[in-house]
């Protein structure tokens, strides 16, 4: 029902492009990723992180309709469904967002609905807003295999001051689960190559780390301004809530992002950023075949990245990210080693180069070229993408 009733709504915003009903108005979006590679490993969903992550050696990562709402001065919001290809070469949809915002409050937002949340630098980015053709580590890793969504409520409280701002949001609700499913795949090759993953325990137990019920999350984000060339962007970032396993995950997170540009405030020119982003995540986890086998566990991640915007059409991002290998709690079950909860280490290194390319008003496209580097317990693999996108519509409402 809730599925319908969002694609009625993105039916009808697509039939003109800023319709207005009395004081509504709907603002439709597109977006179309698509990408095309080589890797050097055997199952590119070994590698992925993230629900739309590169899957195959061609495919569609996201075709992405929405729309905008505005209703008089005070009320927006935004909702979108999203469609792509599975490992297996099939056609599937989900619904990402649908919320409303109140703003009748100086200094405050109010969000109700199903919407991404604000945590950490990433997490409340659609695919096309990512600067890479991935998703970091660790949202995928540690937030969930399409990051981390709430259906609930959010009240955000922002105070601008002349050199900067500072915010805080705060959300609760329920967990949305992931749903792209690549572990019921079975179409990609040999069974046997993925036994020895489930008997190392970095399958579905690892899976059970993620939130699956009540949520509640913070984020608290200062901005400050040197001058109008030299920016920096501190946040700290808390998750807690029900796992998999039936217990709490707790999730803490540092990000910190220095930005000098050429033109200061204003658009165009040259740009460069400079991130550093630290992710502990707290998992209770239990036996699945021994309730008494219970414990807890921690799981550290760093990433670093680098962004050099050379022109207002091209440029270069770097990235590297570590998450930490954990296992705990080992059991002997008919001669072979099990652990209630596992997780591997995993190391990327990333170089992306970008030509954005503007058509005319809101309607834009790029061309991305990447390559990663990924080393894994297993071994290291190599992987080439190149990946095209295309937009129409004004920025989305978050």
């Amino acid at each position: 029902m809730q599925l319908s009733c969002a694609m009625r709504i993105i039916g009808l915003s697509m039939l003109a492009a800023s319709p207005v009903l009395g004081e509504l108005k709907l603002e439709p979006t597109l977006h179309l990723q698509a990408i095309a590679g080589e890797s050097s490993a055997d199952h590119l969903e070994d590698l992925a992180s993230h629900g739309h992550d590169p899957n195959n050696n061609f495919a569609l990562q996201g075709l992405d309709l929405g729309t905008n709402l505005h209703y008089g001065d005070d009320i927006s919001g935004f909702v979108n469904m999203n469609a792509f290809t599975t490992p297996d070469h099939k056609m599937e949809a989900e619904w990402e967002e649908g919320f409303l915002k109140y703003t009748g409050v100086d200094g405050f937002e109010i969000r109700g609905g199903r919407f991404l949340n604000r945590l950490g630098g990433q997490n409340n980015q659609h695919l096309h807003s990512w600067d890479f053709v991935d998703a970091n580590l660790s949202t995928g890793l540690f937030l969930g295999e399409e990051g981390l969504r709430t259906d609930g409520g959010e009240l955000t409280w922002m105070r601008e001051f002349d050199t900067g701002f500072f915010t805080i949001s705060g959300s609760f609700g329920e967990a949305v689960e992931h749903g792209h499913g690549h572990e019921e795949d079975d179409d990609h090759g040999d069974e046997d190559d993925h036994e020895d993953e489930d008997e190392h325990g970095h399958g579905e137990e690892s899976e059970n780390a993620y939130f699956s019920g009540d949520l509640a999350t913070v984020r608290v984000l200062f901005g400050y301004n040197h001058t109008d060339f030299h920016q920096h962007r501190f946040g700290l970032n808390g998750a807690w809530g029900e796992n998999g396993y039936g217990h709490d995950t707790s999730i803490y997170s540092t990000d910190y992002t220095y930005t000098w540009r050429e033109k200061g405030l204003e658009s165009g020119g040259k740009e460069i950023s400079l991130g550093l982003e630290y992710y502990l995540r707290e998992v209770e986890w239990e036996h699945a075949e021994n309730a008494s086998n219970r414990g807890k566990t921690s799981q550290s991640s760093v990433m670093a990245v680098a962004k050099y915007r050379f022109s207002d059409e091209w440029v270069g991002d770097f990235r590297y990210g570590w998450i930490e290998g954990v296992e705990a709690g080992a059991e002997i079950d008919d001669g072979e080693l099990e652990y209630a909860f596992a997780s591997e280490e995993r190391k990327r290194l990333s170089l992306a180069l970008t030509r954005e390319i503007n058509l005319y008003k809101d309607t834009r496209s790029r061309v991305r070229l990447q390559y990663n580097h990924d080393d894994l317990e297993e071994g290291s693999e190599n992987s080439v993408w190149l990946q095209f996108g295309f937009a129409f519509g004004p920025g989305e409402v978050r």
